[in-house]
């Protein structure tokens, strides 16, 4: 995993002021298509078989969703439905309008997570500016 060094500018804390930080420099999103490129060089499966398995993964996973059960990807983590209501004084006071947003959240299985945590990293400088003569 690469990251850069960062000039920050810190207004909180103990010791506010222009530090320097580890940022990550995120590679591109890869779509669907590529990923099932990369999947059938180590599987029997072709392109669009996969991209059909992909798809519907996809579709069924925010159907279970939306009926509000979480779904579970082994070795990967768990999706589930999440919302941000207001509270109210009365029971009925609680109505589809006090729902302020439903989403969805993910939450890394532990074997996902340690192996995040194993990932090598490697730190590109910094990009000092440089005044021209």
């Amino acid at each position: 995993m690469k990251f850069k060094k960062w000039k920050k500018k810190i207004t909180t804390g103990f010791s506010p002021g222009e530090k320097y930080v580890a940022k990550i420099v995120k590679g591109e999103t890869i779509p669907f298509k590529r990923m099932a490129e990369m999947m059938v060089t180590s599987s029997t499966v072709s392109k669009g078989d996969t991209l059909n398995v992909l798809d519907s993964l996809v579709t069924q996973t925010l159907y279970m969703l939306e009926a509000g059960h979480s779904v579970k990807f082994d070795g990967l983590g768990t999706f589930y439905p999440k919302a941000k209501v207001k509270a109210m004084a009365t029971a009925d006071e609680v109505t589809a309008e006090t729902i302020e947003s439903i989403g969805i959240g993910f939450l890394a299985q532990a074997d996902a997570r340690d192996k995040m945590k194993k990932a090598s990293i490697s730190i590109d400088p910094l990009d000092e500016p440089t005044t021209g003569a």
